[in-house]
């Protein structure tokens, strides 16, 4: 019997590297902390909020702003996702995508009363990460050794679903008239379900026994961890305000179950399965490192423009199996990220409306592209070696508006939209080219008491 063998298996965002047969196809990716967050202010002026957030935003973005709330709050949000990724590879294209709705929060915010400046308490469940992830690549490979040197035809398709939610309580108050603190403590707990199929079809009966072979990996996982940040924010002067976040390493691990199964099919109509289960390790876990962020923020009459900028060495990420530790530092790059945006007041209407831009590296330096019908161990080659390229580094548009009814009812609206390209260098293979874009719509509402 003939099967592809793979050295590493990482998959999902959160955790799973097992050293067991795969598919070349198999991701090494470890899917990141995502910035977008669930409030649709911060999104709409593309995450710019470190030196802004006063609402329940601030639960994420900088628990230092929740000194500004002088009144009970309730929140809530809901979004709305729309992903994709489309790939090119031995000339042929293929799309895949989802789209999903889901809650995006709920915020409870209590300012005690105080004699002098404030102290606030903060309770909230987001959804900080969607793992949910659908594509389908295929090509005709001209030499593919399964079936003696020949052409044949191969497919790749993953269809990932799962979230990430985070439990926060949170406390801010004032250290002086200019100077506030806060600190956020966040209980994570969420889900992966994870599927792969490789599929060689041999398209032009270049072999005389052989009509394919599949290969399917399945993970269904369940996810746990903590994480924690910690803010400040000084009022420089009643129209500038800096603020400074520190995201302490966001621990996670997890229960999974995992299953590989072949199916290889003959030219006399008779087929052949074999299940495997992978063994389960119960002490893993995936640490993501820490990460530092700035921000400022100017008013005018009307309006206010921010800026952030945020820095995470994702070369820390570790994951550990018991007493192994997997190296990961090759597959990841240094990353820093920086947004900008604005919100003004119309003039003919007391609707206030907003616009941001992100730039946000991919962290990832890789795409772990089919190897052609390789056998990786007996090749010996390492995916680190594989020269990929970012074309166009992930950039995110968004644009938002908010209206305030009565004083006490904000409804506000954002719409998110990103791309990366990223394409592979390496003369001697096939030519290999994916695009991920994704658009995010958020409505948010929050009624003060």
């Amino acid at each position: 019997m003939k099967h592809l063998i793979v050295g590493l298996v990482l998959l999902f965002g959160t955790a799973v590297a097992a050293c067991a047969s795969g598919h070349p196809y198999t991701e090494l990716e470890i899917p990141v902390p995502e910035l977008t967050g669930t409030h649709a202010r911060a999104l709409g002026m593309g995450g710019a909020h470190i030196a802004v957030a006063e609402d329940a935003s601030a639960l994420t973005w900088n628990p230092a702003g929740l000194a500004n709330i002088r009144r009970i709050e309730i929140s809530a949000s809901l979004g709305r996702g729309d992903r994709s990724v489309e790939t090119v590879w031995h000339g042929t294209s293929a799309d895949w995508g989802e789209v999903g709705n889901q809650l995006g929060g709920l915020h409870f915010l209590y300012p005690f009363p105080a004699y002098r400046g404030s102290l606030v308490l903060g309770i909230g469940v987001d959804r900080l990460q969607d793992y949910a992830l659908h594509y389908k690549r295929s090509g005709v490979d001209p030499d593919v050794s399964f079936f003696g040197g020949g052409p044949g035809l191969l497919t790749d398709t993953h269809e990932r679903d799962g979230k990430l939610s985070g439990y926060s309580a949170a406390i801010a108050w004032d250290a002086g008239p200019r100077l506030s603190f806060g600190g956020t403590l966040t209980y994570l707990r969420g889900s992966m379900y994870d599927e792969q199929t490789f599929f060689t079809e041999d398209v032009y009966a270049q072999d005389a026994s052989y009509v394919s072979f599949e290969d399917y990996y399945l993970l269904d996982a369940k996810i746990s961890g903590f994480t924690a940040t910690a803010g400040f924010l000084y009022k420089a002067s009643p129209r500038v305000r800096f603020g400074g976040v520190l995201g302490a390493p966001r621990y996670l691990s997890f229960d999974r179950y995992e299953l590989y199964r072949t199916r290889d099919r003959f030219e006399n109509g008779t087929e052949e399965i074999t299940y495997e289960e992978i063994p389960i390790y119960d002490d893993e876990e995936i640490t993501f490192p820490y990460w530092i962020g700035f921000g400022v923020s100017v008013a005018a009459p009307g309006a206010i423009v921010a800026a952030d900028i945020r820095h995470t060495d994702w070369r820390e990420i570790k994951d550990e199996i018991g007493s192994r530790r997997v190296l990961l530092r090759p597959y990841y790059r240094d990353g820093t990220s920086f947004s900008i945006g604005a919100e003004g007041i119309l003039p003919f209407a007391p609707l206030r409306v907003r616009a941001g831009y992100r730039y946000d590296p991919a962290p990832f330096n890789l795409t772990y592209i089919p190897f052609d019908g390789e056998d990786v161990i007996d090749v010996g080659r390492d995916p680190a070696e594989i020269d990929i390229a970012i074309d166009r580094e992930r950039q995110f548009l968004s644009f938002g508006a908010g209206y305030l009814f009565d004083r006490v009812l904000a409804i506000d609206v954002a719409y998110q939209m990103g791309r990366l390209e990223r394409v592979s260098k390496d003369p001697s293979r096939a030519p290999y080219r994916e695009e991920r874009s994704s658009d995010e719509l958020i409505l948010s509402v929050g009624y003060r008491f």
